[in-house]
């Protein structure tokens, strides 16, 4: 029985779809005999060099379309959804939600807690792996999908229970030694709190996901973001310099380990750490390809390096001359004062 539906929002010019007098409002019902439960089994079965389409008209008549086409080619269409399925929200209530800390009055999207495996693959969110059941894992071990980010935490499984504030999130861990043993790439993070995760529990959570490499490429380590909307939360307390300090230090000294033990630096400190601890930034080969900088790992350095390399390649004119306003947070100021003073 066909219980998904794939509505066609839009045809690319001169593609196959187009060729086919595929329109917009038309429904996607199956390839080659297999219904499509989201987007990786749509890309995984369109690979294909000989496709069986069956289409239903939005008058209700079904088509069978013989398709022959190079290996790889897009079809052409388009679906109003990317994911072609509902997002899975997030069953955890963690004690650390930037999004429980947001201001009321928003948009409504902002405060929609999303904790699904597809959209780390496509767009790189970082999931808990709490709501992933064995047939999710099953999927991505059979497509081969990667890299999938994930949110450790800690590999204590009570205290991410406690930290995640759901009965299953110890249970999750098994999930990344699975994912590991099929070969799935993976980045970890830990998001750090003071006095919960840090300390002799970060030195766990760092001991035990080296057991994954090179499987698990990265772990970023990146201080617990605090706003003044926490009314009714768990009382987390903000890092200071010294507490950076000391975080920097045990990142460093795994760093060293990894590099001679694995050849990667594996574990990365966000820069947020350096600019609290007042302590120079790495430079670029410490970032390993800067695996992590959607994460925040290594963009100031980054950003150093290429505003440089602009201005070096620029002319100087000494008459012009222009006002400009630069905004950024507290943290980032020294770092842009620096770059264009």
């Amino acid at each position: 029985m066909h219980t998904k539906k794939h509505v066609i929002s839009g045809v690319k010019p001169d593609s196959i779809a187009m060729e086919l007098e595929l329109e917009p409002g038309d429904e996607l019902i199956s390839i080659n005999g297999k219904e499509i439960e989201d987007v990786f089994d749509y890309q995984f079965l369109t690979e294909d060099e000989y496709l069986l389409v069956v289409v239903r008209k939005s008058n209700g008549e079904e088509w069978e379309l013989e398709i022959e086409k190079d290996y790889d080619e897009d079809l052409g269409i388009e679906f109003e959804n990317g994911l072609m399925d509902d997002y899975k929200s997030c069953s955890n209530k963690c004690m650390f939600c930037f999004i429980d800390q947001m201001p009321p009055g928003m948009r409504e999207t902002l405060y929609f807690k999303d904790d699904d495996s597809r959209l780390s693959f496509l767009q790189g969110n970082y999931v808990t792996l709490t709501n992933m059941k064995d047939k999710d894992i099953e999927r991505i071990i059979y497509y081969n999908l990667g890299s999938i980010n994930v949110s450790v935490h800690t590999t204590n499984p009570k205290l991410r229970c406690t930290m995640l504030h759901n009965r299953f999130a110890g249970e999750a861990l098994k999930k990344i030694k699975r994912l590991s043993d099929a070969g799935i790439e993976m980045n970890g993070q830990v998001v750090l709190c003071k006095g919960v995760n840090d300390g002799e529990e970060l030195e766990r959570t760092i001991r035990d996901l080296t057991e994954y490499i090179p499987n698990m490429q990265s772990l970023s380590i990146v201080p617990v973001g605090l706003t003044r909307y926490r009314e009714g939360l768990y009382p987390l307390e903000p890092f200071e310099k010294e507490d950076a300090r000391k975080v920097l230090e045990q990142i460093h000294r795994w760093q060293d380990y990894c590099m001679e033990h694995f050849g990667t630096h594996f574990v990365h400190g966000g820069d947020e750490w350096y600019l609290l601890a007042e302590q120079p930034l790495p430079p670029e080969e410490n970032y390993d390809g800067y695996i992590q900088l959607e994460n925040g790992v290594g963009m100031i350095t980054l950003l150093r390096d290429e505003f440089r390399e602009a201005l070096a390649a620029e002319k100087k004119d000494a008459s012009l001359k222009r006002n400009v306003t630069l905004v950024t947070g507290k943290l980032a100021g020294p770092i842009l004062e620096e770059l264009v003073g």
